[in-house]
This record gives structure tokens, C-alpha cells and sequence, in this order.
């Protein structure tokens, strides 16, 4: 017999369960489908007040480190989120505490600080109070008051007359205890997609402030002075600037030496990097063709001069000037081959270093007339070529200083004047670059080893600017140039 009504009791249990999870689930369900977190708010306490019979249903939300209520049943709340002082310490006695406060409460052997309770349960004259924080992994994000009275609400629309003279029974603080578990994270999702920017980072900078008073924070502290001061440097404190390019060593005088006429290549007699003297022969023609034109024209030459003497001879002045112009006419092609034969050697015009023309693989080969066989250029005369960056052109001018350092000898510095801005760009792989000529002025001009061809990097020396400074101008720059070409 005594069975049944224990089955009985289960079963109502288990309705009465099932009851408060569909209770539960109906307010998510209200928060959800309201359009913005506040709305969510409203609503939550709108349906609480309905289940419960409560005179006022309140939320308070923890931001920056301070409460403020949010959403009251009755719908009073003041423009700085403040309703009236006691219920405002009650909630912040509950969040404080971070556990369910009540009062009567429940039960007695429970030890909690609850004078904000009392306090507002005896100025209200409310027949129960209770406050349920809202917590979010580990930390609480706000609280839920409830309050009861028989007493009826001066602001409210409408006298409520269903409330109850009891206190919260423990179910019902269980069921909004399994409330705030579940709507804890709805609400604080909704809050951080809602909120605006500025609170954001008003939020942001007071959690900063109470961090750098925590005497444990002791390296937050460094850090921040660390990053002050770097930052001061940064925009107050010139130093110096710089820009960075390749370069390559070229003579000042480059001479071009090409065949003055059609032929073959006969000797070669230097190849690149070779020094050579004024007047050094540096190759040769095949002057075969030359020769045998040159002794025809010569066999041409004695003819008309024999002419002319028996002309002369003979006393026929029409005969004699005949053969004069023709032998006139002999010695002018006789002479043309003469400087053809003159230009088969190609000599050296002054002292320097041949850096193009390696013509050993072409002997015995046919060579154009005006096709270039070999460049040279003076040995101890010479001007550098740097390279710069398109974004880097606008900030140079002649007269400014800079310094080279070759590969080939990169501990020793060269001192550079820039002398010319060519206005002319090219491709190449590493983008548009434009070409700045400098020539060599005071350390290092005199280095012994120097040849044209040889390579490195230059630097070209601007004013000192403060760091932060140049790199403010540059992503300026670059977002000016963005900005005109996609608008």
C-alpha cells in the first residue's frame, strides 16, 4: 500500500521537471527572438514575472567592471541604468558573492551575507526577494532579481493583484537558477555582438585600468611603460634614414670599337678584364682583299703617270691634262685603300680595360661593317649606377651624399655624390626601378682593384626623421594610392 503514493510522488516529480525545463526552454526561446540583446533582456523578465507572480523582475549586466540594470518588468529604468540604491546593492551583493542570494531564506544552515537583502526587502515592504547571478565560464556577467509583494507598484500600469504574500519556494529558485545557467551565454553571445564600438573599447580600456592597479600585474605594468617608451622614441627621437639600392661600377667613358668594313676576323689579342695601352693593337681583319686591291690601284697609278709623261713629252697638252685627272683619280682610290688597310688593326684610343668583346670564338668568322667588337672603358675613371625603387625616386636629388660597398670588397666603404636623376624607368624582376648616377668623392675614390662591372649596394644618406614618422608617411602613401584606385 505504501508504494503507490511513492510512485505517484515520482510521477508528479517528473512532470513537475519536465514542466520547469519546458519553462525554461520557452524563456530561451522568447530571448532568441527578439532583434537586439536588450530586446532579449525585456523579454527575459517580462516571462519570468509571468511565471513567478512577481511585483518586479530586474537585470543587471557587469560591464567595465560596473553593474548597471538593464531591463526591469515594470519598465522603469533610469537613462544611467539605475533603478532604486537597494535593489542596485542587493544585486551587487549577489555578484559579489557569486552564489544565489534570498531572503527569508530557505533554509537556515546556509551562512551568506544578505543586508542588502533585508534592507530591500523591509523599504519595499516585498513579501520575497531573490538574486540569481548569471555566470559565463567561471565568471559572473550579471544577475537576475526577483521581487514579490502585496504591496501594489505606484509605476506600473495597472495595480497587480496576483502576487503572493509567500516567499520563493526552493523550486522556484532552482528553476531560475537552471535559467541563468542557460541563458547566461545567450545573453552575453548577444551582448558582445550588439554592443558598439565605442563601448567596446571603453570596456577594453577600464578592465586595462584595474589591471594596472593590481599590484600582482607587476610585468602588465612593465610592458606598458616599455611600449610608452618605446613610442616616444619612436615619434620624437630622429634617426637617421636611408635609401637602400643596387649598383654597378661603370666607366665614365665607355669607347665602342666596331669593323669599319665587311670582312673576317683574323687575331685576336685581349679578352675582357685585360688593361691595355694607348695605341695597342686589339685585333685584327683579314687585308687580303685590301691588298690586291691596293697593288691594283698602285699598277693604276704608274700607268696614268707614264701616260701623262708621254703626253707631255709629245707636247699634247689635251693628252697630258687627260692623264692627269686619271692619275689624280688613281691616287684618290689608292688612298681610300690606304685608310682601309689603316682600319683592319684596331688600336687602343687611350689607356683603360676592355669589358666587353670576347672574340676568340669568332676567328675566321665574318664580321658586318659597323658591328660592335669591343667596348672599353678608362681604368681609373669611372661613375657608379644605382638602381631604386619607384616608391624611393621622389625623395632623391643631385648633391645628395651616399655609400657603396662592393661585393667583391665589402669592408672597404666608398663615398658617393649623387650627380644626375635620370627620369627614364625600366622593368625589371624585382619591379620599376630607376637609374641615379653618382660619382666616387673622397674615401675609397682611389681603391686600387676598382674595374667597371663590378657590383654591390649604395645607400643613399636623407635627413633624420623619427621612425614612427617614415612609416606612418609610407602607409599613408600607400592607402592614398589604394584609395584613388579603387575609387
Amino acid at each position: 500500500m505504501a508504494a503507490q503514493p511513492t510512485a505517484q510522488t515520482a510521477a508528479a516529480s517528473a512532470s513537475l521537471n519536465a514542466e520547469s525545463v519546458a519553462a525554461v526552454l520557452g524563456c530561451l526561446r522568447t530571448a532568441l527572438d527578439a532583434k537586439d540583446w536588450q530586446g532579449s533582456a525585456a523579454e527575459v523578465v517580462s516571462e519570468i514575472g509571468q511565471r513567478l507572480k512577481c511585483l518586479r523582475v530586474s537585470i543587471g549586466w557587469v560591464a567595465a567592471g560596473q553593474l548597471r540594470i538593464v531591463a526591469l518588468s515594470d519598465g522603469v529604468v533610469l537613462a544611467e541604468g539605475q533603478a532604486i540604491p537597494e535593489l542596485n546593492q542587493a544585486m551587487l551583493e549577489a555578484v559579489h558573492q557569486h552564489t544565489t542570494l534570498s531572503w527569508p531564506q530557505a533554509t537556515r544552515n546556509a551562512v551568506r551575507i544578505t543586508l542588502a537583502h533585508q534592507s530591500l526587502f523591509k523599504l519595499q515592504g516585498l513579501g520575497g526577494v531573490v538574486s540569481v547571478p548569471l555566470a559565463h565560464k567561471g565568471r559572473v556577467i550579471g544577475v537576475i532579481t526577483c521581487e514579490r509583494s502585496v504591496t501594489s507598484d505606484p509605476l506600473a500600469v495597472r495595480v497587480i493583484d496576483e502576487v503572493v504574500r509567500v516567499a520563493f519556494e526552493p523550486q522556484e529558485v532552482r528553476w531560475l537558477e537552471q535559467l541563468a545557467e542557460g541563458l547566461a551565454p545567450l545573453l552575453y553571445l548577444r551582448y558582445k555582438l550588439d554592443r558598439p564600438l565605442s563601448e567596446r573599447v571603453r570596456a577594453k580600456a577600464i578592465v586595462l585600468s584595474y589591471r594596472l592597479k593590481d599590484p600582482s600585474e607587476r610585468r602588465l605594468r612593465w610592458s606598458m611603460l616599455s611600449a610608452i617608451f618605446l613610442l616616444t622614441v619612436g615619434l620624437l627621437w630622429p634617426m637617421p634614414y636611408h635609401v637602400s639600392a643596387t649598383a654597378r661600377l661603370e666607366g665614365a667613358v665607355q669607347r665602342v670599337l666596331s669593323a669599319a668594313q665587311d670582312g673576317y676576323l683574323r687575331e685576336v689579342h685581349v679578352r675582357p678584364g685585360d688593361v691595355v695601352k694607348a695605341g695597342q693593337v686589339l685585333a685584327e681583319l683579314s687585308d687580303d682583299e685590301l691588298q690586291t686591291s691596293r697593288r691594283a690601284r698602285q699598277a693604276e697609278v704608274a700607268q696614268q703617270e707614264n701616260s701623262f709623261a708621254e703626253a707631255f713629252a709629245r707636247g699634247d697638252r689635251a693628252q697630258a691634262a687627260q692623264a692627269q685627272a686619271k692619275l689624280a683619280e688613281a691616287k684618290a682610290q689608292l688612298g681610300l685603300v690606304e685608310q682601309q688597310l689603316a682600319r683592319v688593326r684596331l688600336a687602343a684610343p687611350f689607356d683603360g680595360v676592355v669589358i666587353q668583346g670576347d672574340l676568340r670564338q669568332q676567328l675566321g668568322g665574318p664580321v658586318k661593317r659597323g658591328e660592335t667588337l669591343l667596348t672599353l672603358a678608362p681604368g681609373l675613371d669611372w661613375r657608379v649606377i644605382l638602381e631604386v625603387s619607384e616608391s624611393d625616386v621622389a625623395q632623391l636629388e643631385r648633391g645628395q651624399p651616399a655609400s657603396l660597398r662592393l661585393a667583391a670588397m665589402p669592408g672597404q666603404p666608398i663615398a658617393l655624390v649623387l650627380a644626375r636623376v635620370t627620369p627614364v624607368a625600366h622593368s625589371t624582376a624585382d619591379g620599376v626601378r630607376y637609374e641615379v648616377e653618382a660619382w666616387p668623392a673622397g674615401k675609397g675614390a682611389g681603391l686600387a682593384g676598382l674595374r667597371p662591372g663590378l657590383e654591390g649596394v649604395a645607400k643613399v644618406e636623407l635627413p633624420a626623421r623619427p621612425l614612427l614618422t617614415r612609416w606612418f608617411m609610407r602607409a599613408w602613401d600607400w592607402l592614398g594610392m589604394l584609395t584613388w584606385s579603387w575609387f
